[in-house]
């Protein structure tokens, strides 16, 4: 019989070679050094950092760590210049203000607002010196409360504040991460939580009514007792202000406690023009302005997408709150980058004072340098790529058209066998007619996170973007048109503001006037997207006839292709983008 040898026994977590190893999700995580290894945790980004290495095996991640070079994901402190910082990652330069502290620049969402990027130290420290002058415009997407609303705040639609308009400059400057609270806070508060719980009704309202007045009392880091004064006398003035014009008592108290007292706080400081994303989480202590894709957000909480099919608006108890919010003098902006929201605005509140704040400006995209040419004229193999939304909720997968997808891919996939589909998605829940649809054709799904580089990758390999959504994905729809790709969508509601069929893309009908349409009496974006949970017969058959055609029609396909890329070249550029985005600055600042 053969003896066995005993076999090691690691226990987690443990160090090696200055990393730290933890054993999660089936696998073994070793986290550098320098990383706040609680925050991976906190914030569940220990499947998602790019410096962070995993392995099924300890003996794996053992030559993955010794392979490992700190100096390609640590970045090096190389000088200063002005307010900034300046580092050394990746090839490239990037000046990091002071004020935002400890950015980790592996993370792509950092390296946007406030932080500056050049090939060269020279290039860098000359882009520095030219924004000597300009004026900086807070960007508030790292607010607390928009992590918990979508984290739209990261969201690569607002990328363009990494290269503002001449004259601006954006900033990011959230305050440094509180100190752990120690054991017996965590045991007192779940006592107190029990306490609480008993009286739930009467705690709410007293929390409501006595957390602005408790927090004079209270540490925060990066708020001072007399911006905390600040705070709580702007939330009392927008109280009385809110009365005043009619809005209820219950919807102003709720309204109030939605925008985050916490989050509120942490601007208290803070001077200058403020940049808000999708929502208006403010009270109105700073000058602020917004940039929103559709009108239902500026009601978020208590207004949802897809929800809006029967709704009347202007008869909810918000509205009044909401049009008092976008009157008041601290409001200076709505941006937009639909023409559709920008009217949808102005008839919904059919307020000359809001209407003169409004700018409308399509939005752009960078071109990337690899890109999909069409050149085979019957390659072996067709890929079709579905990507989800960029949060990568799983049922978002539903709203973009996933289940009318795999109808029409199955088939697709008999009629021609080289195609290929590749979805870029957590899978939601699916019935088992789904799951056998694909386990027969040829469809790969990838529900892991995608640095940029791996998703630009993804794209130029693809031929035809499929996005047959309830409504138009903005930056989705932009980068599979500038990476040349021939698109196929829907008629949904915003999309022919960016596609017109037959010239750039094909656009396939059954979305509009059924999930998503505008009605123009009431000044509403109306949708309802219950439709989405099942596949749609018309909108099936509108896939396999339009992919069926791209298959079959090489010189289609490349025209498509090339004339998305053309348009995002032209049209819808970064450069034009800017030009609106300054507009929209120097209105607000009230510089004509």
């Amino acid at each position: 019989m053969t003896q066995l040898a005993a076999r090691p026994k690691h226990s987690y977590p443990c160090t090696y070679k200055g990393f730290r190893l933890i054993l999660s999700h089936g696998r073994i995580y070793g986290v550098p050094s320098f990383l706040d290894l609680e925050e991976i945790l906190d914030r569940g980004r220990l499947t998602t950092h790019p410096a962070v290495l995993s392995a099924p095996r300890r003996e794996e991640l053992n030559e993955l760590i010794e392979r490992f070079d700190v100096n390609e994901y640590e970045p090096q402190f190389v000088g200063s210049c002005g307010e900034d910082n300046l580092f050394h990652y990746r090839g490239d330069f990037y000046g990091v203000p002071r004020a935002s502290g400890a950015l980790d620049l592996n993370r792509e969402e950092n390296r946007r607002a406030g932080v500056l990027r050049g090939a060269t130290r020279a290039e860098l420290e000359e882009r520095l010196r030219g924004l000597a002058g300009a004026v900086p415009v807070e960007f508030a997407g790292w607010l607390p409360i928009y992590e918990v609303s979508g984290n739209c705040g990261r969201h690569p639609q607002f990328k363009h504040t990494a290269d503002p308009p001449p004259g601006y400059r954006f900033t990011c400057s959230p305050p440094p991460r509180p100190a752990p609270a120690p054991p017996w806070r965590k045991t007192i508060g779940r006592f107190l939580g029990g306490l609480c719980r008993a009286a739930a009704g009467l705690w709410l309202l007293l929390a409501m009514l006595l957390r602005p007045f408790a927090s004079l009392f209270q540490r925060s880091p990066g708020c001072t007792l007399r911006g905390r004064l600040r705070v709580l006398g702007v939330l009392l003035r927008l109280f009385f202000r809110l009365r005043r014009n009619g809005a209820r008592l219950g919807p102003t108290l709720r309204f109030l406690r939605s925008r985050h007292y916490r989050s509120q706080l942490l601007l208290a400081d803070h001077r200058g023009l403020v940049f808000l994303t999708s929502m208006p989480y403010t009270y109105g202590q700073n000058p602020w302005l917004i940039e929103i894709e559709d009108p239902t957000t500026l009601f978020y909480p208590f207004v949802l997408n897809g929800q809006t099919s029967e709704l009347r608006l202007a008869e909810s108890p918000y509205f009044p709150i909401v049009r008092t919010l976008l009157e008041a003098d601290e409001c200076r902006g709505i941006l937009t980058h639909m023409k559709s929201t920008a009217e949808l605005v102005d008839r919904l509140f059919r307020s000359d004072t809001i209407r003169a704040k409004i700018t409308c400006a399509p939005l752009g995209v960078p071109l990337p340098e690899r890109w999909q040419r069409h050149e085979e004229e019957d390659p072996d193999v067709l890929h079709l790529v579905f990507i989800n939304s960029w949060c990568q909720i799983p049922g978002n997968s539903y709203v973009r058209g996933g289940l009318d997808l795999l109808e029409a891919f199955a088939i697709l996939h008999v009629r021609y066998p080289q195609l290929r589909l590749t979805l870029r998605t957590t899978l939601p829940p699916l019935d088992a007619h789904f799951h056998r649809i694909l386990e027969s054709s040829w469809v790969r799904v990838i529900n892991r996170f995608l640095s940029p580089e791996e998703l630009s990758d993804l794209l130029a390999e693809s031929h035809v973007f499929l996005l047959p959504a309830a409504r138009v994905h903005i930056v989705s729809l932009l980068q599979a048109m500038a990476h040349g790709l021939a698109v196929v969508t829907s008629d949904g509601w915003g999309i022919d503001e960016y596609v017109s069929h037959e010239r750039n893309g094909l656009v396939v009908k059954g979305r509009y006037g059924k999930v998503s349409w505008v009605d123009e009496e009431a000044g509403m974006l109306r949708e309802d997207y219950e439709p989405m949970l099942t596949s749609d017969p018309e909108v099936v058959e509108g896939l396999v006839e339009a992919v069926s055609r791209l298959v079959e029609d090489h010189e289609l396909r490349r025209r498509l292709g090339e004339t998305a890329r053309r348009d995002v070249e032209t049209r819808f550029t970064p450069e034009r983008w800017n030009q609106g985005l300054k507009e929209a600055l120097d209105k607000a600042r009230g510089v004509y």
